[in-house]
């Protein structure tokens, strides 16, 4: 969602990375950021088939966007551009959360997951949910989540592995 508050001061992130709201304009990036992420971060815990199946989601760039549109986008930027992307979609359902590789392991996935946490208890959320892939997993398990129940989904006929997680949000 945009905000007409888009050029106020917003919060920086680990090594100057800023957080903000996402923009219309943003949507190539994010799925760039999207493939990225899922090509190379997830490769490690994915096959090729697995990963070709789930970076798909992001070719089609117009249906991407109107994801994007469905829940309340923050985007993390650093001095080179856009670095990484979480959506929660109200009240409290993590849908997306990625980074690209140039900025793994800096905070950037953190310190959005930390915004999407604020606006979900805000909103009245006290639980946050995600269905955490196996390379989210070990992340999520050290910022409190707990793993719910693990499941086996399909992407375009490929089968893979995630965790149903969730986290009791502070209350504010």
């Amino acid at each position: 969602m945009s905000s007409e508050f888009d050029e106020a001061v917003e919060p920086t992130g680990p090594d100057g990375v800023t957080l903000r709201d996402y923009r219309p304009a943003d949507a190539a990036s994010l799925a760039a950021i999207y493939r990225q992420a899922v090509q190379v971060t997830a490769a490690a815990a994915y096959d090729a088939t697995q990963t070709a199946a789930w970076a798909r989601f992001a070719e089609d760039e117009v249906a991407f966007a109107t994801t994007l549109g469905e829940g309340w986008v923050r985007v993390a930027e650093d001095a080179d551009g856009i670095c990484g992307f979480a959506q929660v979609n109200l009240p409290g359902h993590l849908h997306l959360l990625y980074v690209a590789p140039r900025a793994g392991r800096r905070g950037v996935a953190t310190a959005l997951l930390e915004d999407c946490y604020f606006l979900a208890a805000a909103m009245g959320a006290a639980v946050m949910t995600v269905d955490a892939s196996l390379v989210a997993q070990p992340m999520l398990l050290k910022l409190g989540f707990v793993v719910k129940a693990e499941e086996q989904v399909e992407r375009e006929g490929v089968s893979f592995r995630r965790f149903r997680m969730e986290k009791r949000l502070p209350q504010l």
